[in-house]
């Protein structure tokens, strides 16, 4: 789904009315998804799911960014305490024959808790991350994501995938990726984009797959946060998009906590006309 319409800064707080935590359908224009293998040897095996509760759960997607640790979205948790102790569970490479799952700490959250007013939500979209330490570092053997925090090329803004695990499409047929989407402008802490975002895409990695090195690897850029609440696929729109947090705003505050450490920030995370270019 890749679109062409220019970059631009948003117009106002009123044109995010009716976003909320992915929920129902936000598709945009057909329904391109498909599944992917996340096998350990596939760029895609760091994709798991990330899994509060027990009979009753709730999900999220997550990616592993080192060896021991998982990035994701903190509205698993809804309002309330800190996160911060809370034990959750990463599942990964699940349709196949090396399905793994490990139990894990929250280590650090951005502070992200629901607020009364859409607008007030919008802002604190950006505190909306978590990570997980796992207490099997399963990374050694999946692989983990590079987090890529800038300098950015338009055309990796243009040429963007997304991932995860949302309703309605079971684990076991694999990774539901959306191959074709874009980032379109930024809006203070949080970046609009046009990636596939439903029930269970809280956490979604966005990214591409870098060549680079002896195997392909997944350069993050950014983690869907919210989306729009529509039943059906909706015509592509630049004023209606979903949102994301850049990783440059999660790296630093996350870096003590890795074994490898992320490229340095970029000065300029977001996108402006200058740039040219769930259930949870």
């Amino acid at each position: 789904m890749l679109h062409k319409y220019p970059v631009r800064r948003l117009a106002g707080a009123a044109l995010l009315t009716g976003i909320a935590i992915p929920s129902q359908s936000t598709i945009f224009d057909r329904d391109d998804r498909q599944y992917v293998s996340t096998a350990p040897g596939s760029p895609y095996a760091p994709i798991g799911k990330v899994i509060r509760g027990g009979l009753i759960y709730h999900w999220s997607t997550g990616v592993l960014v080192d060896a021991c640790n998982v990035l994701t979205s903190q509205h698993l948790f809804g309002t309330g305490q800190t996160p911060v102790g809370q034990h959750l569970t990463f599942k990964a490479a699940m349709g196949t024959p090396q399905h793994v799952s490990s139990r894990g700490t929250v280590v650090a959250v951005g502070g992200y808790e629901p607020t009364s007013t859409w607008a007030e939500q919008t802002a604190l979209r950006g505190r909306d991350w978590l990570l997980l330490r796992l207490d099997k570092c399963l990374g050694v053997s999946l692989g983990y994501a590079t987090l890529k925090t800038g300098p950015y090329s338009p055309y990796e803004f243009e040429n963007v995938q997304s991932a995860g695990y949302p309703t309605r499409r079971h684990s076991n047929e694999g990774l539901t990726l959306d191959p074709a989407c874009r980032i379109t402008y930024g809006a203070g802490s949080i970046w609009m984009d046009d990636c596939a975002t439903v029930a269970g895409d809280a956490g979604d990695p966005l990214f591409r797959v870098s060549a680079s090195g002896s195997k392909p690897r997944l350069e993050v850029i950014a983690i869907q946060v919210a989306g729009y609440n529509w039943y059906k696929p909706v015509p592509a729109n630049p004023k209606f998009q979903n949102q994301a947090v850049p990783v440059a705003l999660i790296a630093p505050q996350i870096e003590r906590y890795l074994s490898a450490k992320p490229p340095a920030a970029s000065t300029r995370p977001f996108l402006t006309e200058s740039s040219g270019s769930q259930h949870d």
